[in-house]
């Protein structure tokens, strides 16, 4: 790939990282005395122009949306590639998917979970498909697994199901996408996710004392780790810790372990594990020409929305200050 080609949308991205919110806007925020004081410190960067439109403090996630859509939108316009941006976009599609299905054959309507505009696939599309049980519209892997969801629900509303068939979907997706780009970078990251996300699944599957068969039906495939080879559902959780000592993962997975041990909860695990990806995202910083800047900026602005939507959560339900900053990840800038 002739990294040349993206002068120009390294240019452009190197001017929209200076609207990323840095970490004093994000903890004026935190220190604010409720939701709506929140708000007007955000309102001191770009985000001022959807705040104005909110008809509430309660309706943040309609300005989230907003940002989100507009980032894709800019962004396919001028990267080279836009199969890059089509790669991010895909998991939208993936998240209407399994809100579509839970919809209409579970009868769990949560329409304000949709997000519009934002995916490759217009969500009349999906609505459609699923609707009409026919899904020869949709891509080769998420088609595949619509048509085993819609089978299997036909016997049994499971919708633990359909968050398994496709997450697997999509990561087979977007790790195929990924093959065409010459970028570590991108690969290690995706890499990074499927085996997190198969550390996360291990520790939930051993909480719910689930079976060895439904572990192995659960990991996603395409990762670096074997966790069915490195633990055993009968070792206790630091066994795992001790297992990846050697690994990329091991300046965390400790504290993670010990944390998941101690709570019985994921919540740190998951602020780890988003530290841990960012991390890898900023290495973008340093690239002066080629795709890594435009990948990073999606997912640090993906990261910028998760912070509000902690923050936001929090001051709506009036947590302690202190316990809305041990959820908050790091930021990109």
């Amino acid at each position: 790939m002739d990294n040349d080609r993206y002068a120009y949308a390294v240019g452009r991205i190197r001017a929209m990282e200076t609207s990323l919110l840095d970490r004093g806007k994000i903890e004026r925020m935190v220190e604010a005395s409720g939701a709506e004081e929140a708000l007007k410190v955000l309102g001191e960067s770009e985000y001022a122009e959807y705040i104005a439109s909110l008809a509430s403090v309660y309706d943040y996630e309609t300005m989230l949306d907003q940002v989100l859509h507009r980032v894709y939108r800019e962004l396919r316009r001028f990267a080279p590639d836009p199969e890059l941006v089509g790669l991010f976009a895909c998991r939208y599609d993936y998240h209407n998917l399994k809100v579509l299905f839970k919809a209409y054959k579970m009868g769990e309507e949560r329409d304000e979970l949709l997000v519009r505009d934002v995916g490759n696939i217009p969500l009349t599309v999906l609505q459609r498909a699923v609707h009409d049980d026919d899904y020869r519209s949709l891509p080769r892997a998420m088609r595949d697994a619509a048509k085993q969801i819609a089978e299997a629900l036909r016997l049994e509303a499971n919708p633990q199901l359909v968050d398994l068939l496709l997450d697997r979907a999509m990561f087979t997706e977007m790790v195929e996408i990924s093959q065409q780009f010459d970028s570590p970078f991108l690969h290690d990251y995706l890499a990074f996710q499927i085996d997190l996300l198969n550390v996360k699944t291990y520790l939930r599957v051993k909480r719910a004392n689930l079976s060895r068969e439904f572990l192995e039906q659960a990991l996603l495939p395409l990762g670096r780790l074997d966790l069915t080879k490195l633990v055993q559902l009968a070792d206790p959780p630091e066994v795992l810790a001790d297992r990846l000592l050697s690994s990329s993962y091991a300046s965390f997975m400790e504290e993670a372990i010990q944390s998941f041990q101690k709570t019985d909860t994921l919540t740190r695990f998951e602020k780890l594990v988003d530290d841990f990806l960012l991390e890898h995202v900023k290495k973008a910083k340093y690239v002066a020409f080629g795709l890594e800047p435009l990948a990073a900026f999606i997912l640090a602005k993906e990261n910028e929305v998760k912070l509000i939507r902690i923050i936001m959560v929090g001051k709506i339900n009036r947590l302690p200050v202190e316990e809305i900053k041990e959820r908050l990840r790091d930021v990109y800038v």
